[in-house]
């Protein structure tokens, strides 16, 4: 039974190495700012309520386009609705854009040329770049307002940095958005105020781009300091602090900020954001699949939602390395899953098969501790009948002494011998030791009358008149069996002559059915 222990516990210790070797693959190389990930998380599970909020807020401005006193009003209150809805709903911005656009026809041109702007804006984050750069050849810039012009630079700002992103794997398309994009930025940085914290943002941004980067940290800080967390500003400061980070080769610190930037694009409900997908990327190549997978997959909605085509598109090249990783990961997990589940098979086998192991031992220990008590109280007996014995013998030897000595002392020689060669004493003892060692080797044996008729031929077999009593023949057979085979041995323990034991063991021996084997078998009853 040991040895089976010992060999499910040694097949079990071999399972459990199996079981916790770690699969090959990407190895850890940075810290993971878990505090930040796991509050990313939270904004993510409450994702439904900040876009409640938004939708209350829009409520309110959609009210005020509806009860607009005048058409100049109700463009502006269209403009606003386009604005807010370009971050998180592109074709509702869209909308409002062009609902702008059509009231402005009868209003004065600067309208039309906000309204203008704002069907840019909403074309570009939409993608629909063709459409877009259609409408922005068809502005000419010398004869924008100067208020007009400011934002007519941050639309082709934005529409050639989402043509730059788009083209990423075309270095000469690259190239010519770059140019445009930095062109547009210089204007931005002449004539923005000083007090702009978009002004502050696109300096840090630059900073950044001529690497710059302590510099870049200062003003970043400063920057972010002041703003709110759920402002679209904010998470564009903290997506170029993580760049900061990454280029100052803190890794941990990149991420948190990713993260950081991830939760004010959430609750913002700004669904454009690139924080949350490069977040996931990063940690897809840390190892840390779960996550990568549950980030990219909401980022992934978030932009279908919103119509921001360009960045679903941007965001889908992340998709299948990271969904690939995780089903190998899914598919390892379940065969870890397997060899637990045999493991703890194996540990329920093993149990079971102790359980009936220490129950039968539990019985066994049971059952020899009733054999125990018996023996025990047998013993007790038969030191009782002996001790009995003994103190009988004395108080006999003692009575037979003092006849002995009146005897010899009134000169009685002659009546002393008769009362010796009479015999009184010695049967009367002889029958006291029968008695006793009748009864113990019965308590002991209480089959072996039986057992000895098994050996006799049917018409021979013994009778016991007196119960708990042997016959002289049974006797002599009882000591045989206790390996006491001498037949002058037994006759000296028994008080019998010699010849009367071999007389009593060759008619047992006669009465066999196997005569010549008899005494070996009553041995090896």
């Amino acid at each position: 039974m040991s040895r089976k222990v010992i060999t499910a516990l040694l097949a079990f210790s071999a399972l459990t190495a199996l079981a916790t070797q770690k699969p090959h693959g990407k190895t850890t190389v940075a810290k993971i700012p878990t505090e930040e990930i796991r509050d990313l998380s939270y904004a993510i599970k409450g994702a439904a309520s900040y876009r409640e909020d938004l939708r209350h807020q829009l409520d309110s401005i959609e009210a005020l386009f509806a009860a607009a006193p005048d058409e100049a009003t109700r463009c502006e209150q269209a403009l606003e609705l386009s604005t807010v809805f370009r971050p998180n709903d592109t074709d509702s911005a869209l909308y409002y854009a062009h609902r702008a656009k059509a009231i402005a026809t009868d209003l004065e041109p600067v309208y039309t040329q906000l309204s203008s702007i704002a069907v840019i804006n909403a074309l570009a984050t939409a993608g629909l770049f063709t459409e877009a750069v259609e409408q922005f050849n068809e502005l000419d810039e010398a004869s924008l307002y100067p208020d007009v012009r400011i934002k007519y630079w941050i639309a082709a700002r934005r529409l050639y940095g989402y043509m730059k992103s788009y083209a990423a794997g075309n270095q000469d398309c690259v190239i010519k958005y770059d140019e445009k994009y930095q062109q547009y930025d210089d204007s931005l940085l002449r004539h923005l105020p000083a007090t702009s914290d978009f002004l502050q943002f696109l300096q840090s941004e630059r900073l950044v781009r001529e690497k710059k980067y302590h510099e870049a940290r200062e003003k970043l800080e400063k920057l972010l300091d002041r703003l709110p967390q759920n402002e679209n500003l904010y998470g564009m400061a903290a997506f170029q602090m993580a760049e900061v980070w990454r280029n100052l080769g803190d890794e941990n610190r990149y991420a948190a900020m990713l993260a950081i930037s991830a939760m004010s694009d959430v609750k913002g409900c700004v669904t454009e954001g690139l924080a949350l997908p490069t977040l996931a990327d990063w940690l897809y190549q840390q190892g840390e699949l779960g996550e990568a997978f549950s980030f990219i997959n909401f980022a992934l909605e978030e932009a279908s939602a919103g119509s921001a085509r360009m960045r679903a598109v941007t965001m889908a090249q992340f998709v299948p390395m990271i969904d690939d990783a995780y089903r190998d990961k899914v598919n390892s997990s379940r065969d870890e899953l397997m060899v637990y589940f045999l493991l703890v098979t194996l540990l329920l086998i093993i149990t079971i098969i102790l359980m009936v192991f220490l129950r039968k031992q539990i019985r066994k220990s049971r059952a020899n501790a009733e054999k125990l008590a018996v023996t025990a109280k047998r013993q007790e007996s038969y030191i009782g009948n002996f001790v009995g014995l003994y103190s009988g013998y004395a108080d006999k030897l003692n009575h037979l002494t003092k006849i002995v000595s009146t005897k010899l002392a009134t000169g009685q020689v002659s009546e002393l011998k008769k009362l010796v060669d009479s015999g009184k004493f010695t049967d009367q003892d002889n029958d006291d030791i029968h008695k006793i060692f009748d009864a113990a080797f019965l308590d002991i044996y209480p089959d072996f009358v039986d057992q000895i008729n098994a050996l006799l031929r049917p018409e021979e077999k013994i009778t016991v008149k007196t119960p708990g009593m042997l016959t002289p023949e049974l006797r002599i057979y009882a000591f045989v069996k206790l390996g006491i085979d001498e037949s002058t041995r037994i006759a000296q323990i028994l008080h019998y002559s010699t010849n009367t034991v071999y007389t009593y063991r060759n008619k047992m021996r006669n009465k066999a059915i196997s005569r010549d084997t008899f005494d070996s078998d009553v041995k090896n009853l």
